[in-house]
């Protein structure tokens, strides 16, 4: 009988007909980030906050590689190297009903972080806790855009007044939460209140805003 070579489990070669020669390789390959989700009853069913995004990581992978008449066949994993670790993606799967106010601020909440998740958390809040609708939000907007254009890490270089609603100082902010510096949900709580009592409407506040360039 002729002297034959499994390469594989559904191919075999005859070694007088064929070079059957072997390899090792090294190449990179991403690893797939995981995710952990957990279910919370204060956010709104079917809403997907992502409180840290995944990222790829990667790995040099080597293989023994089998080769008939220098083209691979098959290969077989000897080692692999993480060069990169993966990060963890870490999201919050809403439950709630949305058509429960609390729930509602508390989705509107955890999407705070962009200028527009920020205004929308403040439209719904002032609302729901002082009644002002759409004419006071639109005051609102054009009050904070021109302080901070809604950016909750905004600082004022000469006067170091802070946040979307441009506390001076910032740490004022401190009365309504100890992450005055880095939640927008709590600046615009305190920012709401100061309005309230010093303004009593935000289009009250914006005028003076018109005429005093500060408010």
């Amino acid at each position: 009988d002729v002297a034959a070579l499994a390469i594989d489990s559904t191919v075999s070669y005859n070694v007088k007909q064929h070079t059957i020669s072997q390899t090792v390789v090294t190449e990179e390959a991403e690893i797939e980030f995981l995710t952990s989700a957990t279910e919370d009853a204060t956010i709104a069913a079917g809403t997907e906050i992502v409180k840290q995004a995944g990222e790829t990581g990667l790995a040099e992978i080597t293989y023994q590689v089998k080769l008939v008449d220098g083209n691979e066949v098959s290969r077989t994993e000897i080692a692999r190297v993480v060069t990169t670790e993966p990060v963890e993606a870490v999201v919050i799967r809403g439950t709630g009903d949305p058509s429960n106010i609390a729930v509602a601020l508390a989705t509107a909440e955890g999407k705070t972080g962009t200028k527009s998740g920020n205004k929308e958390y403040a439209k719904l809040f002032i609302n729901q806790e002082y009644g002002w609708g759409e004419k006071q939000f639109a005051c609102l907007e054009t009050l904070w855009f021109r302080e901070s254009n809604w950016n909750h890490k905004a600082t004022n270089p000469t006067s170091g007044a802070y946040g979307i609603p441009q506390s001076l100082p910032g740490r004022k902010m401190a009365a309504f939460g100890d992450d005055w510096k880095t939640n927008p949900a709590t600046q615009i709580k305190w920012g709401a209140n100061y309005i309230e009592d010093r303004y009593d409407t935000p289009c009250d506040a914006l005028d003076f805003f018109y005429s005093r360039n500060w408010y």
